[in-house]
């Protein structure tokens, strides 16, 4: 099982916290959020101002593979310095219908499906993967190297 990195958060989740902590505006709701896989390819091209998962390089899997986004799920920011927050199940995207691709990121969103979504963080996998038919990608509850990833395996 091979450790994500910590995650990186785009452009919207960095407006909202700032705006948040020097009192601009109130913080959004509590709700629930999502991960979501993409096949960006890990060289940079991922792009951190991407606002929604709809970007132009965001790339993730298509739901006629049997993909769906799976229900995040993560604890309260923890009371430390950095602060850290993660996921406190596993998640299991398939098993897949036909092959989906190349892994190479996880997404958090704030959404279940559909590409008005708005990109949270992105975690890069340690690895990449690539599952076929009838193969499933699982992600252990905890922590990845800085407390904000998890791990993910076929």
């Amino acid at each position: 099982m091979p450790l994500l990195s910590a995650g990186q958060l785009m452009q919207w989740a960095q407006q909202a916290a700032l705006n948040a902590v020097f009192y601009k505006t109130q913080s959004p709701a509590a709700q629930a959020t999502y991960m979501a896989i993409s096949t960006s390819a890990v060289s940079g091209v991922l792009n951190s101002t991407e606002v929604l998962m709809s970007g132009a390089t965001i790339n993730e899997y298509n739901t006629s593979t049997g993909y769906a986004r799976q229900s995040y799920g993560p604890v309260a920011a923890t009371a430390a310095s950095p602060s850290l927050i993660y996921n406190t199940g596993i998640l299991t995207w398939g098993p897949f219908t036909s092959a989906p691709g190349t892994a190479n990121w996880g997404i958090a969103c704030e959404l279940a499906s559909g590409g008005t979504a708005k990109p949270i963080a992105a975690f890069l996998l340690a690895s990449p993967r690539t599952p076929s038919i009838g193969d499933s990608l699982q992600a252990a509850a905890g922590t990845g190297s800085a407390g904000v990833g998890f791990l993910c395996q076929v």
